[in-house]
């Protein structure tokens, strides 16, 4: 499986709820996981809009 299909699987079958803690759990920076979801949000929708929102909200909060 490619790294695309992966990650495409992954946003289709991951809640943001998921996918916002498990950035935090692994304590990965915001504003660069931010970045490259940016990037991708064209191709996934509002999905990612909705991921690059909560996150954002997450560290302001942190």
């Amino acid at each position: 499986m490619s790294s695309r299909t992966k990650t495409i699987r992954y946003i289709n079958e991951t809640s943001i709820d998921e996918m916002v803690k498990q950035v935090v759990a692994k304590g990965a920076d915001a504003d660069r996981v931010i970045g490259a979801a940016k990037e991708s949000r064209t191709e996934y929708g509002l999905k990612v809009q909705e991921f690059i929102e909560r996150l954002g909200e997450v560290e302001r909060n942190v």
